[in-house]
């Protein structure tokens, strides 16, 4: 059968129709597929740091007290002072002091006399005194042996005699060296036992510092280790963390950089080097880390206690 002309031309017509709408599907499908980044790209666009919340603390602090309480004390310094090693800063004339200095120089002197004694052996009166016990055992020997006494009576005399000999020649030979030494060293033992006795009654300052606060009033007794006022070295400052990970320490190391940001300096960065990592922790309720950093440049106004952000870039 034949086709008409018209029935065929529509055919053709829409078999083009078909082709080209296909073309465009083809076309829109490789379109709409987006390229694939590879891992190396993404993780160049990722910027990998730890970050921690710290404080700022100075390079050394004490908080000084007297070890079995105090009363009667006077204080010799006030808040702001500048202070220098081993100067006074608190006295006491503290009964308890006074009876901890007069058994310590009690002792002193008893174990002075001790090593006298056994450094002087041996006395002409001991070697006089050995030298008649010798004597008289031997005087005594002779008297049972001219008495004809029985063999154990004179067995026993010559064992006298004998303990006596032996005696003397201990007498003459003096302190051994062992008994020297262990004198020697009772008596450096009660001398320091007095110099601490005398050091009580003051409290001196352990290192060159300022007084940032004075915790007792004159005349008020405080208790044993009760502090009394606290001590620092504000000549240098370092910023401590305060929430530091478990899971973040293991990526920082010692002489590592960090950028610092104080909340008093809010408007300014500071850029640090990781001084110390602590190695046990210190959180109660998490466990966290302590990361002593030190300040390349130490901003005027940072003070004691103020807050910081620091962040610390990954290589």
């Amino acid at each position: 059968m034949k086709r008409s002309p018209l029935l065929r031309n529509r055919l053709l017509l829409l078999a083009s129709i078909l082709l080209l709408f296909s073309t465009s599907l083809s076309a829109c499908s490789n379109d709409s597929v987006p390229a694939q980044d590879t891992p190396g790209d993404q993780a160049a666009l990722l910027v990998q740091e730890v970050s921690a919340s710290g404080e700022v603390i100075p390079l050394q602090w004490a908080s000084l007290s007297y070890p079995s309480g105090a009363e009667n004390f006077e204080v010799k310094i006030i808040v702001g002072d500048e202070v220098t090693k081993n100067q006074v800063l608190v006295t006491s004339n503290d009964s308890r002091l006074m009876a901890g200095l007069y058994q310590a120089q009690s002792a002193l002197e008893r174990a002075q006399f001790a090593y006298n004694q056994i450094k002087a052996l041996p006395t002409k009166a001991s070697l006089a005194a050995a030298k008649a016990a010798l004597a008289n055992a031997e005087a005594n020997l002779e008297r049972q042996e001219n008495a004809f006494a029985s063999d154990a009576v004179i067995a026993a005399a010559e064992a006298d005699v004998a303990a006596a000999q032996a005696n003397l020649q201990a007498v003459r030979a003096g302190a051994s060296r062992v008994e020297i030494e262990a004198a020697l060293q009772d008596l450096r033992a009660a001398e320091f036992a007095l110099k601490q006795a005398e050091a009580a009654f003051d409290i001196r300052a352990p290192f060159s510092g300022t007084i940032v606060e004075v915790l007792a009033n004159p005349g008020e007794p405080i208790g044993a280790f009760q502090p009394l006022l606290i001590l620092a070295d504000l000549s240098e400052i370092r910023v401590r963390t305060t929430d530091l990970s478990e899971v973040d320490v293991p990526k920082l190391r010692e002489g590592q950089t960090a950028t610092i940001f104080f909340d008093a300096l809010s408007d300014q960065s500071f850029t640090g080097t990781i001084e110390r990592i602590a190695d046990k922790p210190s959180g109660v309720t998490s466990v966290y880390y302590e990361v002593t950093l030190k300040l390349n440049q130490v901003p005027t106004g940072l003070r004691w206690g103020m807050t910081a952000f620091i962040t610390f870039p990954l290589d």
